[in-house]
């Protein structure tokens, strides 16, 4: 299992917020020109301003690089319940339904390493 976080800002933008935090656990995709925000949906037009920032969301894809579950922030919800991503990422990882792990969607540079398909 990977776990990736994804990022409208630039790849110096975030190796500045990696040191700032003295590291991350995982990596960050720069998607500055904003192509994974729109592919998956989750890019902002209610606000004014906003236009192309994208609202917080968490996906958990299966090693065939599909989606299988996914959450994106609400008015009601602000930050996902913690206990349900590792009970969906269980059900993904799970020995009987993970016989390989998932391939990175993409480097910290920006450049895809795979294609994961949007929900």
């Amino acid at each position: 299992m990977g776990i990736f976080g994804v990022s409208v800002d630039s790849v110096y933008s975030h190796e500045a917020f990696a040191r700032e935090l003295g590291g991350l656990p995982f990596e960050l995709i720069a998607d500055f020109e904003r192509k994974m925000v729109d592919a998956w949906g989750v890019r902002r037009t209610d606000l004014e301003g906003y236009d192309g920032v994208p609202r917080r969301s968490l996906f958990i894809l299966d090693p065939e690089m599909r989606v299988r579950w996914r959450w994106i922030t609400s008015p009601e919800q602000r930050l996902p319940d913690n206990d349900q991503v590792l009970r969906e990422a269980a059900k993904i990882t799970s020995p009987a339904k993970a016989s390989k792990p998932a391939k990175a969607p993409a480097k910290a540079s920006g450049k895809a390493r795979g294609k994961a398909r949007p929900g």
